[in-house]
């Protein structure tokens, strides 16, 4: 099959006919020229369906050069499938693009270095809010339900003001996509080398056309990974006063998990065709994300124990400059044990009708939407164990966190007395110490979001100077909701009837790969959520309160904008503002102590803030020939703090005077960003880009302190608006530039050329470079001077980097990724003999991130695919640090992964 498409601008139908042909559709991209036009030039997308990287690829950037704007495509293949099983793991493979991963799984997206917070998503067009709010979360996406994924990097008037980064734009699958009825789907089963779990990956497509009217497609899909996680955690690091060089760490930690992690969706969407130029249709996109992890814990607590001679560890000065915090001994320390099991929920639905009308040449596209989302934090467990208070009954701790990479302790019996301890026998049976229970509990809540829109978009052909020139006009209204609610259970155990850990262990061993240098067993799950159950029925478990847990947050935004763009025989501009007004109002219950005659309780504190915004942008799209095309674009845009980060739920301390939590008045982060591209289509299958971006940016927000400065907290006369407050807040000024660069293109053209062996035809690769360089000031606060960190979240340096062969129906690929360290938060420092020193972990980092996946495919038939998926073959692990590379953290590795299985499509 063949494409034929001018190279001149595209209509958006011509450009979405495009991708229907790379699924199988049936499309036309041709349109016959206008009087006066320049004679059309033609390139061919040849679509066969055998090389379905490479083809879709072709197809992608034929729908990237058309563009108005600077874009990334990611189009689905010849059987309608993307090749990665989430949208996070999809994207991640494009120029400028980086992950974070939640245990293993890619999760978050970075475009071009910045925060994940500066992506925005959207569905055909039309902004969600994603269950934790403004970072939006693409791990519970699933690939299924995508038929073209563009990732929008420059900002025009007509997408939302809080698009920083750039905008994830999901288009649905719909039934016109294809002729007449069709199903397809995948079936996947494999292994996970660490735990020897299993993982399933499976989804099936049905889309049908009934009297070329009205067109139905449904989509369902199911991910689910069984896996244990290696996982050591040593911290907070402790700030001194003898030697602030020398930081010891409060404790060490292994968390033993053991976690099923699911992935479902489903999705339906009807269209209904009146006629050519008008169309209604109705939507409802579901996904559901479900962690059932199961947490052993346990807590080695350097702090609590001394030197032999009875010095206490890193708090006297003798213990201090006599040790060393990498390699050394703590007699008596604590054991803090846990049996934590999470049972995290979260859920999106996001329901819309909507509608295509033209009239000559004025257009109009019109939606309705109705989005809730759940982001549950459900706990039926949470137990705690704590050694007896006698040092002899406790472990002396030999810790050795000098590898960085592998923290471990030795365990040993302690003896002697209080100021001449000795180390006894070692012990390698954890359960040989004596750790009761200390307390039980649970915990059911979680964030809801509601929201409402409606939005219409309209677009006019008329002319501008002699110009050919498209006005666009539309506006949006949305209101969003969201609020936290819990309710909980505990119980607090002591004395000689407390239960103890062997009362809920099984007989399975350590199921990861770390050295421990002591055995354990873990929880049996059914057992112990049982009990945890029968002490609430028992009324021995009582209700908490949580009503200073109580959060609600609301935001309305009512937006218009206005855009033109006018062409050239040598290209585009687009230009135009658009302009927000934003309504928030904040709700949540306050614990007050008592104050005079006024008893303790709680109060429910309100807020309220306004703030209209005017975001102008201009692109130019200059085709320097045919097949280069220079953009350039300028544009402005704000990102507002995170719904919980609004919140007023106040904690105070009026004896350390200081106050923490959210904070209503944090105003939006604004920027102004300025992107230069070179685009070079060098052939139908080898592409070329090079660009630098740059942002100035004013009021980042980050974690910092200041005076609290409100009087919202004044109660009795006493006013607590000098206190120290800590959370989200605008820091200064800072900004954020880099280079990227992409090469795409595989050996077919080369080999035909120099007649060289057809095999070698099928040879590719996609290469991609993304470098940046970010500063945010930050000022002084309690005596510590300002200070300059990077941009949160963004890393020197990105690579992408595929090897591709596709022929004779077979494709492999081998893709991997690697970021360098970047910032996860803001800590807290002071100052301390003349330097600036962390008061406790500091900033916290990611390290260096690395992963490496294979894919094999072999079409047996038109109908029939078979398949095999490696991932993460490097089996690196993720480790954070504080303030330097040298104060590891955590550390946690997740193992390899092996699918295989079969692709169908009739």
């Amino acid at each position: 099959m063949i494409i034929r498409s001018r190279a001149v601008l595209l209509s958006r139908a011509s450009l979405i006919s495009l991708m229907l042909v790379a699924m199988g559709g049936v499309a036309h991209a041709e349109e016959p020229s206008k009087a006066g036009e320049p004679d059309t030039i033609v390139t061919d997308v040849v679509i066969t369906g055998r090389r379905p990287l490479a083809e879709s690829q072709a197809v992608a950037l034929q729908l990237q050069k058309n563009s108005d704007s600077l874009v990334s495509v990611l189009s689905a293949d010849a059987v309608g499938a993307l090749p990665d099983q989430n949208i996070a793991f999809a994207i991640g493979r494009l120029p400028g693009v980086a992950v974070e991963r939640d245990q293993g799984q890619a999760r978050y997206v970075n475009l071009r270095g910045a925060p994940v917070y500066w992506t925005t998503l959207s569905f055909d067009g039309l902004s969600v809010v994603s269950p934790e709010g403004r970072s939006s979360r693409f791990d519970n996406i699933p690939s299924a339900i995508a038929s073209l994924i563009t990732v929008e990097k420059a900002i025009v008037p007509s997408m939302p003001g809080n698009t920083v980064a750039g905008n994830v734009d999901i288009r649905t699958r719909r039934a016109f996509d294809y002729k007449g009825q069709r199903i397809n789907g995948k079936l996947g089963w494999g292994r996970v080398k660490l735990g020897g779990g299993d993982e399933i990956d499976s989804n099936i497509v049905y889309s049908n056309v009934f009297g070329d009217k009205f067109g139905i497609v449904a989509q369902a899909s199911y991910y689910s990974r069984e896996m244990a996680t290696d996982n050591w955690e040593t911290d907070p690091y402790l700030a001194n006063t003898v030697d602030p060089n020398k930081r010891f760490a409060r404790e060490h930690e292994n968390k033993h998990y053991r976690l099923t992690r699911r992935n479902m969706s489903a999705s339906i969407r009807a269209d209904y065709k009146f006629d050519e130029n008008n169309s209604i249709f109705a939507s409802t996109i579901n996904t559901y994300f479900n962690d059932d992890e199961l947490r052993d814990n346990f807590i080695f607590r350097l702090d609590q124990g001394t030197d032999a001679a009875g010095n206490r560890y890193d708090t006297s000065a003798a213990y201090i400059n006599a040790n060393n915090p990498t390699f050394g001994t703590s007699y008596g320390a604590r054991i803090n044990a846990r049996i934590d099991y999470r049972n995290t929920k979260e859920a999106m639905s996001t329901n819309t009708i909507g509608g295509e009308h033209r009239w000559n040449k004025l257009s109009a596209s019109w939606r309705l939407n109705y989005t809730f989302t759940q982001d549950g934090r459900d706990t039926p467990v949470t137990f705690a164990f704590q050694s007896p208070s006698s040092f002899l009954l406790r472990p002396t701790v030999e810790y050795d966190f000098r590898n960085g990479n592998v923290n471990t302790v030795k365990l040993f019996q302690t003896g002697g007395l209080t100021g001449a301890r000795t180390r006894g026998a070692q012990v390698t049976n954890i359960e040989d110490f004596q750790f009761p229970m200390t307390s039980a509990g649970n915990l059911k809540g979680g964030d809801f979001t509601n929201a409402l829109t409606a939005k219409a978009d309209f677009d006019y052909e008329a002319e501008l100077g002699g110009h050919e020139t498209k006005f666009e006009f539309g506006g949006m209204w949305t209101d969003r909701t969201k609020k936290s609610r819990e309710s909980a259970f505990s119980q607090s155990f002591s004395g000689s009837t407390a239960p103890v850990w062997a009362q809920f262990a099984t007989d399975i061993g350590y199921l990861g790969s770390q050295n421990l240098n002591y055995t354990f067993r873990y929880t049996d799950k059914e057992y112990t959520t049982n009990f945890m159950k029968g002490l609430v029925a028992a009324g021995t478990a009582t209700k908490t309160d949580t009503t200073a847990n109580y959060w609600r947050v609301g935001e309305m935004i009512t937006a218009g904008y206005a855009m033109g763009t006018t062409r050239f025989d040598w290209g585009n501009i687009v230009y135009g503002v658009r302009v927000e007004r934003i309504q928030n109002e904040g709700q949540a219950y306050v614990s007050f102590p008592t104050s005079g005659a006024t008893p303790a309780g709680v109060r429910l504190v309100k807020t309220k803030s306004n703030d209209t915004l005017f975001y102008p942008s201009a692109h130019l799209n200059w085709n320097l020939r045919q097949d280069l095309k220079l953009r350039v674009g300028v544009t402005t845009s704000a990102s507002r703090a995170d719904f919980d980060d609004l919140r007023p739920n106040f904690t105070f301390s009026d004896s350390n005077q200081t106050v923490s939590g959210g904070n209503p008045n944090a105003k939006p982060e604004r920027q102004v960003g300025l992107d230069t591209y070179l685009e070079w289509y060098a052939g139908q299958e080898t592409f070329f880009s090079a660009g630098v971006f740059y942002k100035d940016l004013k009021d980042v927000l980050v974690q910092t302190s200041r005076t609290f400065g409100d009087t919202s907290l004044n109660t009795n006369g006493v006013d607590r608006s000098g206190y120290a407050f800590t959370g989200i807040d605008n820091a200064g000024a800072g900004n954020l530039k880099g280079i990227e660069l992409f090469f795409s293109g595989t050996a077919r053209t080369f080999v035909e050329n120099n007649n060289l062996p057809d095999w070698l035809g099928g040879f590719g690769t996609r290469l991609s470079g993304t470098w940046t360089s970010s500063e945010v000031t930050l000022p002084s606060f309690g005596g510590v001077p300002a200070r300059t960190i990077s941009v949160l979240g963004t890393s020197d340096a990105v690579y992408n980097v595929q090897a591709i062969y596709e022929k004779y129906g077979m494709t492999l690929r081998l893709a991997y990724q690697y970021r360098t360290p970047w910032g996860q938060s803001v800590g807290a420092y002071r100052v301390t003999n003349g330097g600036t020193y962390p008061s406790d972990n500091g900033d916290i980092f990611w390290d260096s991130d690395e992963e490496m996946d294979f894919s094999a495919r072999y079409r047996v038939n038109k109908n029939l695919e078979v398949f095999f998926d490696a991932s993460n073959l490097t089996n690196q692990g993720s480790r954070r640090y504080g303030d330097q590379s040298r104060y590891p953290i955590e550390y946690e590795r997740f193992g390899r992964r092996y699918v295989g299985g079969v692709r169908f499509n009739f």
